[in-house]
C-alpha cells in the first residue's frame, strides 16, 4: 500500500514539474525572453526525445544522454532481480515443522 502511494506521488511530482516548467516558459517568453524546451519520453524502451528554442541541441544531448542512462540502469536492474529470482529457487527450502 505504501509503494502505491509513493508511484502515486512521483507522478504527482511528474506533473507539478512539467506544469511549473510549462509556466515558466511561457512567462519568459510573455516578458520578452527566448525559452527553450527539451525531453524526452519513453514509449516502452524507445526513447523520443525533443527540443525547441536556441539551446535544443543541448538540450537534445543532455536527454538523450539521461535517457541511455536509464535503460542501461534499467537493464542492470532487470539482470540483478532476475539473478536473485533464480537464487531464490534453486535455494532449497527449510521447513520449521
Amino acid at each position: 500500500m505504501q509503494l502505491e502511494r509513493l508511484g502515486f506521488a512521483l507522478i504527482l511530482a511528474g506533473f507539478a514539474l512539467a506544469f511549473a516548467a510549462a509556466l515558466v516558459a511561457a512567462l519568459s517568453v510573455a516578458q520578452g525572453g527566448a525559452a527553450s524546451v527539451g525531453g524526452c519520453m519513453f514509449i516502452l524502451f524507445v526513447p523520443i526525445c525533443f527540443g525547441v528554442g536556441p539551446l535544443a541541441p543541448y538540450l537534445l544531448v543532455a536527454a538523450l544522454a539521461l535517457a541511455l542512462a536509464l535503460v542501461a540502469l534499467s537493464f542492470v536492474l532487470w539482470r540483478w532481480a532476475l539473478g536473485e529470482a533464480r537464487r531464490l529457487a534453486q535455494a532449497p527450502e527449510s521447513s520449521s515443522r
